[in-house]
């Protein structure tokens, strides 16, 4: 405790303290990662997604725009259903696979002659409406949502194993039909290939076709929840410790030179914000 004949400060303030923490921080992360190795399927997040209730919102935000709503097609679906089969079968998180296959070829493979297409994914959200908040928020995804030309929708809504973790994909496609097979988009048009959800649920090695059925996956750990909650926990330590310390210092009239106990309570609060406001899921 601060004195003024020894001005001790508390050890896990220290820069010694701050190593141990980063220790604990990387051993965290090389653990998860080890686990989701040795046993892939146990780390997830937990979601509850609706495949109807992405399409109402999707509608929902273009009708802000004035535009028209965009109708649920079969052949989307099943289009979106086997790009969401496909990522989990190559392990992948993007829309071209390692093998080759683009977004593009799979709304072909299932009948749909396109004039106009486009795709967006999206990862490990837990609700229908944080998904749809997510696409909006990004200004490439939001333009390919609110686009005028499309006229249909297909969604799927996957469940599988990702990376060695449990994961819930939604894939949005997005088509206007042609009487004619249209050219490909081009590649330097990234913003008008992002996938939708599907009704279709597809689980590791099983395909659920029950059109409108809710996703719900609750995996045993969640990685992200473990990371947040353990940083919180480091954070408001130090947090009081700085807390402690300053009002021992005032108690005792200890003079520190080199004390910095606001800026250090400014970063720490920065980071805790940080952390609140860390979501699991991605969009691509």
């Amino acid at each position: 405790m601060p004195h003024p004949k020894t001005h001790t400060k508390a050890h896990l303030l220290t820069w010694h303290g701050l190593i141990i923490y980063l220790f604990i921080f990387i051993i965290l992360q090389v653990s998860l990662s080890l686990f989701s190795m040795v046993k892939p399927g146990v780390l997830g997040v937990s979601s509850n997604i609706s495949q109807q209730r992405v399409i109402e919102l999707t509608n929902i935000e273009r009708q802000k725009k004035g535009l028209g709503t965009v109708k649920e097609n079969a052949q989307l679906n099943a289009a979106a259903a086997a790009k969401a089969q496909n990522m989990f079968e190559e392990n992948y998180w993007a829309h071209y696979s390692p093998s080759g296959k683009d977004p593009w070829g799979f709304i072909q493979k299932a009948g749909y002659k396109f004039a106009y297409a486009g795709e967006n994914l999206a990862r490990n959200f837990a609700t229908s409406d944080e998904v749809v908040q997510a696409w909006m928020d990004s200004p490439t995804h939001r333009a390919n949502l609110l686009n005028g030309r499309y006229q249909d929708i297909g969604i799927a809504v996957a469940q599988g194993t990702l990376n060695g973790q449990e994961t819930t994909l939604v894939v949005q496609e997005f088509g206007t039909k042609s009487t004619t097979v249209a050219a490909l988009p081009e590649d330097n048009a990234p913003q008008q290939i992002m996938p939708t959800i599907d009704p279709v649920a597809i689980v590791p090695q099983a395909v659920s076709q029950t059109a409108g059925i809710e996703i719900q996956s609750i995996p045993l750990i969640d990685p992200y929840a473990v990371t947040k909650n353990i940083g919180l926990i480091m954070l408001v330590s130090m947090a009081g410790l700085l807390l402690m310390d300053l009002y021992i210092m005032r108690r005792r009239a200890v003079i520190r030179i080199g004390s910095r106990h606001i800026s250090h309570l400014s970063i720490i609060s920065i980071g805790i914000t940080a952390l609140l406001t860390m979501k699991p899921g991605s969009i691509l």
